[in-house]
């Protein structure tokens, strides 16, 4: 049914790629990107790296500070490196351009079809073609979901005729996308970079001490994050401590203003305002059941990667469904968690100083085990 197009290849010391045309259901095209092992002609493994929220290439190109680099080449040489195939693809309306900052150009019409629903239907068609290449028939195929990826990677291995052999969810969303925004509204996000900052005592508070304290990390903080603003300023309920409580009451007008534009539909606000995501996304995301139930049925081995200092997605649904897996006597899921580590396990250190951290190499060390 789907055919693969290849239209480029290159070849370094570690593994060649080809950039690959897949026919969808509707004729459309999800370009992607095959990497593999130079030194092998049938690797044993693909890893199919599922994207986050917002739109995205097969390549994620950025320049930051002085260093351009491409993200998912970076993963892609890694895995090779370690005998595994590496796949990554464009979402749909997105298209690889060479106009910084974002490296992207976007047809948001088209965007509007990447929803839960049809990401996961073009997937299991880019599933099936790559299964057709002869290099691949014998390879069982690895889903790297991250953030909302591990949502879309979930609803994959829930297709049987995918027949997806394990899953690496980093940056784990435990809840509904509802749930999850409501959570980053809460005060409870805000207290992950504030704590960081000044909370010396690791009560998850801070002391009108530990607020000005002379340190490099709070000062930064306090003047660059909060504008200099003063204690009394930020502790809302007067309670002697900056919490939760105080930063969910500061961002509860924020949130009641999303609230609105998402009832009213109000896309063009949402895109510009809030995240480069449609209405249509938003939507679908609010009636999907969440991972914390649908993760249950799986038989599959699940890894979960994630850093204490993930302001995006709450660290403590990590431990829940460690708790729901226990209660069940359900054996099949491993857990992660890496301190310091923040949503993207501190990719920044990898692209830009060339030092891979602790909770990404433990992503290739797992699938590299996979293998032996």
């Amino acid at each position: 049914m789907s055919t693969v197009l290849a239209v480029l290849i290159l070849v370094t010391a570690l593994y060649s790629s080809e950039i690959v045309n897949v026919q969808l259901s509707d004729g459309e095209i999800l370009k992607g990107k095959l990497r593999l092992p130079e030194n092998q002609k049938h690797p044993s493994r693909l890893v199919i790296f599922i994207h986050g929220t917002g739109p995205s290439t097969y390549l994620d190109r950025r320049k930051i500070g002085g260093v351009d680099f491409n993200y998912y080449d970076l993963f892609g040489e890694e895995f090779n490196r370690r005998g595994i195939g590496f796949f990554s693809y464009n979402k749909r309306g997105v298209a690889i351009s060479d106009k910084p900052p974002l490296y992207y150009e976007i047809d948001r019409e088209k965007f509007k079809k990447a929803v839960p629903s049809i990401e996961t239907e073009d997937l299991s068609m880019a599933i099936e073609f790559l299964r057709k290449d002869p290099r691949l028939k014998k390879a069982k195929i690895i889903l790297l979901g991250w953030s909302e990826g591990t949502i879309i990677a979930s609803m994959l291995a829930g297709i049987k005729e995918n027949r997806i052999t394990a899953l690496l969810l980093a940056g784990y969303a435990h809840e509904n996308m509802a749930d999850i925004i409501k959570w980053q509204f809460s005060g409870e996000s805000s207290m992950v970079n504030l704590n960081k900052a000044f909370d010396k005592d690791g009560d998850r508070k801070i002391s009108s001490a530990e607020y000005i304290g002379k340190d490099r990390a709070a000062a930064a903080m306090r003047t660059r994050g909060l504008k200099n603003a003063k204690f009394e300023q930020l502790d809302i309920d007067k309670d002697s401590f900056i919490s939760a409580k105080d930063f969910g009451k500061i961002l509860e007008p924020r949130y009641k203003l999303l609230s609105e534009k998402i009832e009213q539909n109000d896309g063009e606000w949402i895109w510009k305002n809030y995240f480069r995501v449609s209405t249509n996304w938003l939507g679908e995301h609010f009636q999907l059941e969440a991972n914390k139930t649908r993760l249950l049925r799986e038989k599959k081995p699940i890894f979960v990667f994630h850093g204490t200092d993930d302001a995006s997605t709450d660290i403590y649904g990590v431990y829940r469904l460690s708790k729901s897996f226990a209660e069940r006597g359900k054996t099949n899921l491993r857990t992660y968690v890496f301190k310091g580590h923040n949503h993207d396990l501190n990719f920044l250190s990898w692209a830009v100083r060339k030092k891979m951290p602790e909770g990404i190499r433990m992503i290739f060390d797992v699938s590299e085990r996979m293998i032996n």
